[in-house]
């Protein structure tokens, strides 16, 4: 290959490459640069001062679960009792003896559970807080979710979605120990779910 031909090709390639570049950068002016590079700067600084913020109300909750607790309304007024909390504070859970039903082996009953994150629902939108009607087999040891409803702040207060089941065509789940769904089956399922009206 000649060194005519060794330069062109070099001299494409270079043009190639800051074409490149300047594709990338097309328009932005000096300034204009060191104000994206300064707004991504901060950007950074505010997601890792989140995710710092994050891990120390989860270290806070770890350490004392009822914290967190403490700070939801107990709502008495609808007969919501607290029945239970994670160990690391993610959810608790709570029951009422309003519309308590049992027929049998079989108890429907009102859950309320609360979270300190936000969780999705199956719709994709976000919720801290929900309520579940639930059917209980008692000596199947046996849930399903009849409805729930969804809340986007807790305290089940902000926007709500419903969603509804078919009882002869929801599914059966087991009640697996030390998950949220165990204390509300005891309580609901335990001795003294017999006496309730």
């Amino acid at each position: 290959m000649s060194g005519t031909n060794s330069r062109w090709i070099a001299a494409t390639a270079l043009l190639a490459a800051g074409a490149m570049h300047y594709s990338t950068v097309a328009g932005q002016t000096p300034e204009e640069q060191k104000q994206w590079e300064a707004q991504r700067a901060q950007l950074t600084a505010e997601a890792k001062a989140k995710a710092d913020q994050l891990a120390q109300q989860r270290a806070a909750r770890r350490a004392d679960p009822m914290s967190w607790v403490r700070t939801l309304d107990p709502m008495t007024a609808g007969g919501w009792v607290f029945k239970a909390v994670a160990s690391d504070g993610s959810w608790a859970t709570y029951s009422t003896d309003h519309q308590f039903k049992r027929s049998g082996h079989e108890a429907t009953a009102w859950v309320r559970q609360e979270f300190p994150e936000a969780l999705h629902d199956p719709g994709g939108d976000w919720y801290l807080s929900n309520v579940e009607k639930v059917l209980y087999d008692c000596k199947k040891s046996q849930a399903k979710v009849l409805m729930i409803v969804y809340y986007t702040a807790n305290n089940l207060t902000g926007s709500e979605q419903t969603q509804t089941s078919d009882p002869k065509e929801s599914p059966w789940q087991s009640i697996v120990p030390g998950t949220q769904s165990e204390a509300a089956f005891h309580w609901a399922c335990g001795s003294s779910a017999g006496s309730r009206p």
